[in-house]
């Protein structure tokens, strides 16, 4: 009897999970931007520079148009590079507001996979957000107050980047383009294949490429010389962060040595907020948030969590087939069938029953599941021809995330593959700083499996850094959070914050971001620490904060349903 009830709950469990996986349940992708419709015109007064590696730089100064970044003596850059006929990446480019020829050079990528880096530029650390009247106001909390900052669209087909263009309309149900024949031309918009970046190592090396090609237009840009280079990300980012600055650094060695040709940075740091490093270590803690979280939020039942649990440990369960994929080459088909089951067993039985039965926010517990924070306002800012203008795009922004790239990684099992938290190992190994932060509020990417990410980093000094204390993290007499730390690796819990940390806490963001850079200890940011300092204080991170209710009602507008958290139908982007 106990084992057909089991068989019941996981078969309704798993079908409930299916509709977890047959598209995005982001909010975004359902939302039908007001201004997306009709033929963007094509961009005046564009600029073009050609780099030592003949590279094509496009390029416009969207702040002389009042776009963005309108602080008096500051530049920014927007528009493309073109790698060749086929590859043409949409990057915003903005000068630090303090002596931008010294400052540190920053690549910002938000996750997905398909998730647009102008999520993290609007929402979160840009140099400007959009007001629900669709303008811009300056943001006084902008990384690049410490930062040359970059934002790249990738890979292709994400916002305005594309391979080729077509006039067309979006199927109203999967977001993808068709050509005109089947409801006119009713915009313009990128056109990929999907399956040629497929990967988290495929889009290491492309990324790279566009790197190194906006590098060598830099000087021509902006005047800017700078090497010295740092990669920032979020959520899928935790795949994102590792392997790509694994491959961009050893691409550096090779060029440091004369193999290869290119132009040599300084690696300074690699940021991960809230990030899926290792599905192996953190789906565990899926069911142990949705219960136990320092919120004292209860979002499913017993029976709900059981059965959470029981799929995460059962013989041919969501750990058991991750090793399975583990074993892999990860080459062939039948390779990646194997990670892609394991995917979908993980997601659709582990992390999947909170969406199904918990009602809360995906990236933000704390708030109902049609959350409406951050508004996503931006998507309809970027669909005003002005704007358009400005930045030198003739595309429409369709969506903030593209679900055939997203799809693409789904299919090859990507979100499962082990090796990013080896990635993580070989950074460090070689004085790396690396930082992780984590909003103690988000669910989907929760900081009980990033502190366990961080506990299993197995680098030389894994039991200097499992023995350090977690200290307060203050800023101007506040604490806002707690920050373990030994030498170059950190981690750090951000009170009350969601998915997207910089939101919630700016001015603490901020101030993470500048100490990291720096060098200072995070805790204080008084010192600049050795290789061997270590934070002092509890072994554990203990803080909580008051159980939050949620509201007898929820009423979503029709901009702010493009919000993050709005978890309606299909599958689960990490930004």
């Amino acid at each position: 009897m106990y084992f057909s009830f089991v068989s019941l709950l996981a078969f309704l469990a798993f079908v409930e999970g299916l509709k977890n996986t047959q598209r995005n349940v982001q909010a975004r992708s359902n939302y039908s931007p007001k201004r997306a419709r009709g033929l963007p015109a094509e961009p005046t007064d564009v600029q073009t520079i050609t780099t030592p590696q003949n590279i094509t730089i496009r390029y416009k100064n969207p702040g002389a148009a009042g776009v963005c970044e309108t602080t008096p003596g500051v530049n920014s850059y927007s528009g493309y590079i073109d790698l060749d006929a086929n590859s043409h990446t949409f990057f915003w480019f903005f000068e630090a507001r303090n002596n931008p020829h010294e400052a540190p050079i920053t690549l910002w990528l938000n996750g997905g996979p398909g998730s647009d880096s102008m999520i993290g530029l609007f929402e979160e650390l840009g140099p400007c957000n959009v007001t629900a009247n669709l303008t811009s106001e300056v943001n006084p909390y902008s990384w690049s107050e410490v930062s040359n900052m970059l934002f790249l669209s990738q890979p292709l087909g994400v916002g305005f980047s594309y391979g080729g263009e077509e006039s067309g309309s979006l199927n109203p149900y999967t977001g993808a383009v068709e050509n005109a024949s089947f409801a006119g031309p009713q915009g313009r918009y990128p056109v990929i294949n999907a399956t040629a970046l497929d990967t988290t190592d495929l889009a290491a090396v492309a990324a790279w490429h566009v790197l190194q090609g906006f590098i060598g237009g830099l000087p021509q840009l902006g005047g800017i010389a700078s090497r010295e280079f740092n990669l920032w990300t979020e959520s899928y980012g935790g795949h994102y962060g590792p392997a790509f600055f694994n491959y961009f650094y050893e691409q550096n060695q090779l060029i440091a040595n004369g193999t290869t040709e290119g132009i040599q940075l300084n690696f300074n740091t690699l940021g991960v907020g809230n990030g899926i490093i290792s599905e192996q270590v953190q789906a565990p803690h899926y069911p142990e948030f949705a219960m136990n979280n320092t919120y004292g939020i209860k979002a499913y039942n017993d029976t709900v969590y059981n059965y959470a649990k029981f799929a995460t440990y059962m013989v041919n369960g969501c750990l058991d087939q991750i090793s399975f994929c583990s074993t892999t080459n990860r080459t062939q088909l039948s390779d990646l069938a194997i990670c892609t089951e394991a995917e979908n067993m993980c997601r659709d039985n582990v992390e999947s029953p909170y969406y199904s039965y918990g009602g809360r926010g995906t990236y933000d517990i704390r708030h109902p599941s049609d959350d409406p924070t951050p508004p996503s306002y931006f998507v309809d800012y970027l669909n005003q021809a002005y704007v358009q203008d400005a930045l030198g795009v003739d595309l429409n922004y369709s969506a903030d995330a593209n679900d055939d790239v997203y799809y693409a990684f789904q299919q090859t099992g990507d979100f499962v593959f082990p090796n990013f938290i080896e990635d993580l190992e070989m950074l460090l190994n070689n004085s790396v700083r690396v930082a992780l932060y984590y909003g103690d509020a988000d669910y989907i990417c929760n900081w009980f499996g990033g502190e366990a990410v961080s506990l299993e980093v197995n680098y030389i000094h894994k039991e200097e850094f499992a023995t350090a204390g977690y200290a307060p993290y203050v800023v101007d007499g506040t604490e806002y959070g707690e920050v373990r730390q030994f030498g170059n690796f950190s981690f750090l819990r951000v009170y009350e914050a969601g998915h997207e940390v910089p939101f919630y806490q700016p001015e603490a963001s901020l101030e993470m971001f500048r100490r990291v850079l720096l060098g200072l200890d995070l805790a204080d940011g008084d010192l600049r620490f050795g290789a061997n300092y270590s934070s002092s204080g509890l072994a554990n991170a203990t803080h909580t904060e008051p159980f939050v209710p949620l509201p007898s009602s929820t009423v979503v507008s029709s901009s702010a349903s493009s919000a993050t958290g709005n978890v309606t139908t299909a599958a689960v982007y990490l930004d």
